[in-house]
């Protein structure tokens, strides 16, 4: 009884062992895994806002990266999960996709803080533009009524007085 136990965790602990997962022979590199992934982040993003339009613009997004890189889906799915055996490595990639994301988002606040300023500014004329042609009238109104009080005394003063 002792063997048949003895035997059972040894295989059990053989089995358990740790097999290095093999280097792909067509393995992307961490640079360009790095675009892939940041490429497919902002497409999935995309599809989340409207996905009619992205679907209208770019048939197959996945395809489309794939084609854009110069790879295959097969190439992408072992360098993806070669990569997420070595998760130093793969926290790595998403550490520098992290990195991208936030400089764009950095930029793209930073454009639309400029666009909202000049928006402000344009407003902010167009509101003294339009006070001042509204003081523009008020004084052509005054000065037309001062006109034509002046010329009905001038009138009042000329008739003779009987």
């Amino acid at each position: 009884m002792k063997t048949i136990l003895l035997v059972a965790i040894t295989f059990f602990f053989m089995s358990c062992e740790n097999k290095a997962m093999k280097k792909p022979p067509n393995l992307i590199s961490e640079d360009q895994m790095v675009d892939i992934l940041y490429d497919m982040m902002l497409l999935n993003s995309a599809k989340g806002i409207n996905k009619q339009l992205l679907e209208k613009t770019i048939q197959n997004p996945e395809q489309y990266i794939y084609n854009i890189y110069n790879i295959d889906s097969l190439q992408f799915v072992e360098s993806n999960a070669y990569y997420t055996y070595k998760s130093d490595t793969y926290k790595a990639i998403y550490e520098k996709i992290e990195i991208k994301l936030t400089a764009q988002k950095k930029e793209f606040e930073a454009l639309a803080d400029e666009k909202k300023r000049v928006k402000d500014s344009i407003k902010k004329i167009k509101n003294k533009l339009k006070i001042d042609t509204l003081k523009l009238r008020r004084e052509k109104l005054f000065e037309a009524k001062l006109k034509r009080s002046s010329k009905k005394s001038d009138t009042l003063q000329k008739q003779p007085l009987k």
